[in-house]
Order: C-alpha cells, then structure tokens, then sequence
C-alpha cells in the first residue's frame, strides 16, 4: 500500500482525516463518496490543478507523483485512490464496502486495480483526446519532467502537447476498452443489485466517478440499460450528492 513516510512535523501534526483533493477529478470523487458512505469527518485540503497547485514542492512531499488524491490520517500519508479506499477499509471498517464471498471480493479487487491500470491509458487518453485538453504547458513540462517519477504519466503530457494531440488510434482504442468494461458490468448487473454483489461494494465506489467524468463528455450510456439503472441508483445517494456534486463546479475562494 502506497503509504509516504513524512517527517515534515506539520504533516506528523494532521488530526484526522485530510483529503488532499480537486473538484472535478474522478479519482478524488471516489475517496469522497467513500468517505461519505462511511459517515468519516474529513477536512478539504484543496488542490486547484488548474493552476497547478499539486506541482509544488511541498505536494510532492505528500505525493510522489503530484495526484490527486492522496490523504493524511493522524500523520500518515496515503495516496493512490484505491489503496486509500482499502485503508479506509481498514481503518474505519462500519459500515462495510467489501462482499461476503471470496469470489466477490476477487473480483472487487478486480475491479480497484482496474482504476490504477487503465486511468492513463484509457480514461485520461479519452476525455483528454476528447476535449483536446492540455493540463501542462510546454514551458512547464521540464520542471514536470524533473520531479515526476512515471514515465507513464511524463508520456502522456508530452503526447497532449505535441501538434496532433493525442492520436485519433489511442482515443479509438480507449473508446474500445471503455465499451468493454462497460459491456462487462452490464452483463454483472444481470447477474447482482451491484457490479459484483447485491450489496454496494468498493467496486461501485471506484467506478461511479468514471460515469461522471465520461457523461461529461457525452460517453454513450444509452446503450447499457442495466447500467443506466445502476448509475440513477447510484448518483441519488446522499454520497454522491455530497461527494460529488456539490464539489463539480467549485471555485476556490
């Protein structure tokens, strides 16, 4: 588990949970609604990527590689969105997110690693492509460069910065992918209430964030009734209210 150890004494000095967050990032909104599905008190510790507040050198102290989110409970740091839902499993564990059967529970852990795998490859590379969006600037991308230890990630802003943007193959094949996994939980709400059981689990918390981010941007769902079903279920909860949409359009004071 990505766990930072920190001997800066304001971070040792953190009460509590701290999310360090941004508004419209689906990884953070997964850590939100998880928080708020367990009735956790937290305090926004907020990141504002759009004028790149997480490429700091004191944010890199928390985390490695400048995400988003990562978390200081009583002065330890965790980061990765789906190791954070594990530790808050861990730490906090009523009302539980993880299903009774051993076969379930493989395939939720499934389904968390399926968030770190595929988030560049597949989710940035197709709302980026979409949007034609840059977060780097090419005077930026050399102290991104210096600091950031995945190459994967140094990869993928460069590719956004270069004249044809991200090439229309990798957004077809992202767009592939997406199908795919949507396709695959329609056919598991065929089978349970939720993505792998009859009762809510990680899995739904991991993945409900990337509806958000893909309805966004016009991702067609219409084609997944099942789903579409599991998304309303999902998205009039209280955690998703509070996790996630009272946070889409905010505007740091």
């Amino acid at each position: 588990m990505p766990i930072n150890p920190s001997n800066d004494p304001k971070i040792k000095a953190m009460k509590g949970v701290n999310l360090f967050h941004y508004s419209q990032s689906n990884c953070a909104m997964r850590i939100r609604i998880a928080l708020e599905e367990k009735g956790i008190p937290w305090t926004s510790q907020y990141i504002n990527l759009d004028t790149q507040d997480n490429l700091t050198d004191e944010y890199f102290e928390i985390h490695p590689h400048g995400l988003v989110p990562a978390i200081v409970h009583e002065g330890v740091i965790v980061y990765e969105s789906s190791d954070i839902l594990r530790y808050l499993e861990e730490k906090f564990p009523e009302p539980s997110l993880i299903p009774a059967k051993d076969s379930e529970r493989e395939e939720m852990e499934e389904w968390l690693e399926m968030t770190r795998d595929l988030h560049v490859k597949v989710i940035k590379v197709w709302v980026y492509g979409k949007e034609r969006y840059r977060s780097k600037t090419k005077e930026s991308m050399g102290a991104y460069i210096e600091k950031q230890p995945n190459q994967e990630l140094i990869d993928f802003h460069k590719m956004t910065l270069e004249d044809g943007h991200i090439p229309q193959d990798k957004i077809d094949e992202a767009d592939r992918r997406l199908h795919e996994l949507f396709a695959r939980i329609e056919t598991n709400l065929g089978k349970h209430k939720w993505i792998v059981s009859d009762t809510m689990t990680l899995a739904d918390i991991a993945w409900i964030p990337n509806y958000t981010l893909l309805n966004y941007n016009n991702f067609p769902f219409d084609q997944y009734p099942r789903a579409l079903d599991w998304i309303e279920r999902f998205t009039s909860r209280p955690s998703y209210e509070k996790g996630v949409t009272q946070w889409f359009d905010y505007v740091p004071a």
